[in-house]
């Protein structure tokens, strides 16, 4: 049995791209240091309460912390006062 032999494929030339001209470039997905964002109102107010929150928290803590080495200091005090002080 003789088979016949095909003849290979044509090799086609490749489509022709389309070429971009040079002023249609993707725009860089980076963010500009001067391009200003919109957000919606409710986004805006929820931050400025969560940075209100934040700020008043912090206050406390700063208090809490001045506080804290008062009474540290006036229990060192109050000790050597009544410890010091008994002359038996």
């Amino acid at each position: 049995m003789a088979t016949a032999k095909k003849a290979p494929a044509k090799a086609l030339k490749p489509a022709a791209k389309a070429k971009v001209p040079a002023t249609a470039k993707k725009p860089s997905t980076a963010p500009k240091k001067d391009e200003e964002f919109r957000m919606p109102t409710e986004v805006k107010d929820w931050i400025d309460q969560a940075m209100s929150r934040m700020k008043s928290m912090q206050g406390k803590i700063d208090r809490l912390e001045t506080e804290n080495k008062e009474l540290k200091s006036y229990k060192k005090w109050a000790e050597h006062r009544i410890l010091g002080s008994s002359r038996e």
